[in-house]
């Protein structure tokens, strides 16, 4: 499958971004109308997604900077401040962002383990973050579709699956690599995120078309990046809202 060129994640984005973004990190600070937003998102894809067992649930957008990661992040630890069994895993093995986001080494992680370099159990990594389990993106490898696409990618998913009752999977940019399409037979639902006043509409549709011709459970959109004012502290803040692709653009 190709030899892995290690490469560390953290030098392929800038400072500033993972500055600013780690301040997004759902935590005890967080103001209370950002808190209740995950929450809502958190109980619309509990009811999206019915099914016994274990939920898989991607996240992706149609372009990079739309703030796939950070919500990714705040989805898995707003499910696990429920004390469900939850595991992040960083799927974008072009461009990863959770180590960076966590400051956790990124290797061994999932394209070590679909190479059999590694064993998951080795890969798996605990966090303070309510109990937040993680699997980081691993080496930068030459062949990431190949690796995602693959029936290690595939037995992986299913042993995870018997520990887990949720695993978010952080994934590319739908319109830029096939990454997510090939992931997509996995997951029970995929959530989009689009960034306000930046995320192109026939982008939008896009991805979504994209996502249609390979059957995912496309289960909504965060749309992310809204200004909006507290009515505690009377400040403008940004944060994330979900809706559907009926409300989107109203």
């Amino acid at each position: 499958m190709g030899k892995i060129v290690r490469a560390s994640p953290e030098k392929r984005q800038s400072k500033f971004s993972t500055l600013r973004d780690k301040s997004f990190i759902l935590n005890e600070t967080t103001p209370f109308f950002i808190k209740e937003e995950y929450k809502t998102l958190r109980t619309n894809v509990m009811f999206s997604i019915p099914s016994e067992g274990c939920k898989v649930i991607g996240v992706s957008s149609a372009q990079s900077m739309e703030g796939k990661s950070i919500n990714c992040l705040n989805l898995a630890i707003a499910f696990a401040q429920t004390d469900a069994r939850v595991l992040l895993m960083d799927c974008d093995l072009r461009l990863p962002r959770q180590s960076s986001l966590m400051g956790l080494d990124a290797i061994p992680g999932v394209s070590n383990i679909l190479v059999g370099m590694n064993k998951y159990t080795e890969a798996i990594k605990k966090t303070e973050l309510y109990g937040l389990d993680v699997i980081l993106s691993g080496d930068i490898p030459p062949n990431p579709s190949e690796l995602l696409a693959s029936d290690n990618m595939d037995k992986l998913i299913n042993q995870l699956k018997q520990h887990y009752d949720y695993i978010f999977i952080d994934l590319p940019p739908i319109n830029l690599v096939a990454d997510t399409s090939i992931v997509s037979k996995f997951m029970s639902g995929l959530i989009l995120v689009v960034r306000a006043s930046s995320t192109k509409r026939e982008s939008i549709v896009k991805a979504i078309s994209q996502l249609e011709l390979t059957g995912a459970n496309v289960i909504g959109i965060v749309l992310n990046g809204v200004q909006v004012k507290s009515r505690i502290t009377g400040k403008y803040g940004k944060y994330s809202k979900y809706g559907d692709y009926g409300n989107y653009g109203t």
